[in-house]
């Protein structure tokens, strides 16, 4: 993959050291004081402000220049240049002498892979006498730097974002993850445990809805927390009444969503500090069936209504409804959307139907039947995902304990194919793959199925010495690995697993399974608890 270069606009001087015409450049003697022409001096001049926009799968280069004048130096005097970072992004080279002919040319690397973002400082150049820069021509000149690194977007809701894929554009070696940091919920007193639901991330955040369950099954300390994406330190907390049931949160990549049941706000938007953004009024049933909303283009797309019983469109920023409109069926889950359409899944009269409406209005435009489903209501959440080629892939529902994944060509507005094996809840879709376990009994396999006609392309098998019999958690994809999660019979072991989708066998392992999500940064989240119980851990790992 070519390098991101930094373009060094020809702007002389900004940030330099210099004042007066000298505009950047420096003149100085021993001890950076002025001299006299006879006693020599160094005049260094840089092109500036250099600045550079890349993304986080592309090594980053800054490239600084400009030119440099000796002027009456002594016979066998030499000039060495030295070249420094003011926010210790990049990697400096040596020092070195001044390069013949009175210019200089630094390609200076980016450290490590620095989470999205912006970042800003300075680069120092100093005219030295000696290859230690024991002694120097002068002062250093400074030149202004900004780099502004693009990220992947961020895990939103259910399956990462409006796709529901559960894939990220981006290329993971996981031999190379180092935990960052680690962090419990807290448990109230004379709970039973703790617990964390499914999280997402904005830019920067961890966002995560922990609590307590008592002896009697009720929730108590119910609050949305946001963490530091590098240091895992609490930037905000959010309380919510005990009275309240809540899902997991979502986001829009800059606020983020709680959607509460039960009370006359069905959703509020959080910036990064813990303030409310907007509340979208809604009375709701304490059993209402939705999730986390789905974001695409600065607009948010839930089930709302009493009971979840219509769909809805607001705006992401300030919660104004743009319309709203009766739903079919009711399932816990969250709409698809693409550039054209909303799109999601519906048991009801004895068969399964993908349901279509427009984007922009709410219109129903049609309804897609299913002829692998029965019309059972699924349990759990449930999502339909984006295909790579104008498709959909939904769950197909034939009884509780046998569903197939099905394909919907959406410009023919028809079903295509079912696979022959049952699958899991969770599966995920990447380049023309999608990647599902077997809902079989015996050892988890993982089967990458061909998106054209469902066939299997190629199958990897959990090593039966590992005693996994179940999966636990979601499955991530991304460009080179698909992470998941599986576990053994009651929950006693379980374990984290990446399989390198080019070489086709397993890359890397952790203990504890649980939910998997990649921030923009591609901070991989892993959510745990302990042997036998629900998720109360967040691990956040970095590749190093």
């Amino acid at each position: 993959m070519l390098a991101a270069i930094f373009i060094a606009m020809s702007l002389a001087g900004c940030g330099g050291g210099g004042g007066g015409d000298d505009s950047g450049s420096a003149l100085y003697g021993p001890g950076g004081s002025t001299t006299p022409a006879t006693q020599g001096s160094v005049t260094i001049t840089p092109k500036g402000p250099v600045t550079g926009v890349g993304d986080l799968d592309q090594p980053y280069t800054a490239v600084l220049e400009g030119t440099w004048k000796a002027t009456n130096l002594a016979s066998g005097s030499a000039v060495y240049l030295k070249v420094a970072d003011t926010s210790d992004v990049f990697q400096m080279p040596a020092v070195q002498p001044a390069p013949a002919g009175g210019t200089f040319r630094f390609e200076l690397a980016q450290k490590s892979n620095a989470p999205a973002g912006r970042y800003t400082g300075q680069f120092e150049i100093t005219p030295c006498r000696d290859a230690a820069c024991a002694q120097t021509w002068g002062a250093p000149v400074r030149v202004d730097y900004q780099l502004d690194v693009a990220g992947l977007g961020e895990w939103e809701t259910l399956g990462r974002d409006a796709s529901h894929a559960s894939s990220v554009a981006t290329r993971i070696d996981p031999t190379r993850l180092q935990q960052a940091w680690e962090w419990t919920a807290p448990q109230a007193a004379s709970a039973v445990e703790s617990w964390v639901a499914r999280p997402a991330t904005t830019g920067g955040s961890l966002v995560v809805l922990a609590g307590s369950t008592m002896g009697d099954g009720s929730q108590r300390g119910t609050s949305l927390l946001q963490l530091n994406e590098t240091t895992g330190a609490l930037r905000s907390t959010v309380t919510i009444d005990d009275n309240i049931q809540t899902a997991a949160p979502g986001s829009n990549g800059r606020l983020a969503y709680l959607t509460r049941f039960g009370s006359d706000e069905l959703l509020t938007a959080y910036d990064g500090a813990g303030n409310v953004a907007f509340r979208y009024m809604q009375p709701t049933d304490p059993l209402a069936l939705t999730l986390a909303p789905s974001h695409r283009d600065g607009v948010i797309y839930f089930f709302g209504g009493f009971n979840g019983g219509e769909v809805h469109a607001a705006d992401a920023n300030t919660g104004a409804r743009l319309w709203a409109t009766p739903r079919v069926g009711l399932e816990s889950a969250t709409p698809t959307v693409d550039a054209n359409y909303v799109y999601y899944h519906a048991s009801s009269g004895g068969f399964g139907t993908i349901e279509m409406l427009d984007r922009r209005t709410g219109a129903h435009v049609a309804s897609i039947i299913d002829p692998s489903s029965d019309g059972t209501r699924p349990l759990g959440s449930n999502a339909v995902a984006l295909g790579s080629r104008g498709n959909l892939i939904s769950r197909s529902f034939r009884g509780l304990t046998a569903t197939r994944l099905s394909s919907f060509n959406i410009a023919d507005r028809q079903w295509e194919w079912t696979t022959s094996f049952p699958y899991s809840q969770f599966f995920a879709v990447s380049g023309g793959v999608i990647y599902a376990i077997r809902a079989v009994s015996g050892t988890p396999t993982l089967d990458a199925i061909d998106e054209t006609n469902g066939q299997v392309l190629w199958s990897w098998a959990v090593p039966v010495t590992d005693g996994q019999s179940g999966t636990f958690g979601n499955i991530v994809a991304t460009q080179n690995t698909v992470f998941f999660g599986t576990q053994s019979a009651g929950g006693a072991t379980s374990w984290v697993w990446a399989v390198d989708t080019e070489q086709r066998k397993l890359a890397w392992r952790v203990p504890d399974a649980g939910y998997i999500v990649i921030s923009g940064s591609r901070t991989v989240y892993l959510m745990s608890g302990p042997a036998g119980g629900i998720m109360n851990r967040v691990r956040a790992m970095r590749m190093q």
